[in-house]
């Protein structure tokens, strides 16, 4: 009998997906982050929303709710991102974060906190379209990697 194992990518992207639920963005995308270490151990979790102690997007929705998916606007919107948000939960050992899971490439801010992180890999479901994100990411040495999952 062969048992089908999901690989290292898979697991880490599904639990990507699980994080993201948790989205209260009124931009229509719901992101989930997760930050792996060099031994595979998740160090931190993130998903878009509004800073603590604000009303959710979902009950009253901010300036930026109002244009889903263009990175021009991205400055309207109240939403602390996914990996900002994992960035902000790691605690020490902070070098040996290496591999980020997300469920959408990266924006051009996040490209840059990713940048100045020890993040040299990411693993995305999807493309998120921003050249100047791109960019970064290539000049940073992060490898991008758009992963399909099969189930």
């Amino acid at each position: 009998m062969t048992i089908n194992r999901l690989s290292l990518e898979e697991y880490f992207l599904d639990i990507a997906i699980k994080v993201a639920a948790r989205s209260t963005c009124g931009r229509l995308r719901k992101v989930g982050c997760v930050l792996v270490d060099t031994n595979n151990h998740i160090k931190a979790t993130g998903y878009n929303g509004v800073p603590r102690g604000f009303v959710h997007c979902l009950d009253v929705p901010c300036p930026g709710a109002q244009f889903p998916g263009d990175p021009d606007t991205l400055e309207q919107c109240y939403a602390v991102h996914a990996e900002a948000n994992a960035l902000l939960q790691l605690g020490g050992d902070k070098e040996k974060v290496t591999t980020a899971y997300i469920t959408c490439s990266p924006c051009r801010e996040c490209a840059k906190l990713l940048a100045n992180s020890f993040v040299r890999k990411i693993f995305c479901l999807e493309l998120y379209n921003d050249l100047v994100a791109e960019r970064i990411l290539q000049e940073a040495k992060i490898e991008v990697i758009i992963w399909k999952l099969d189930n």
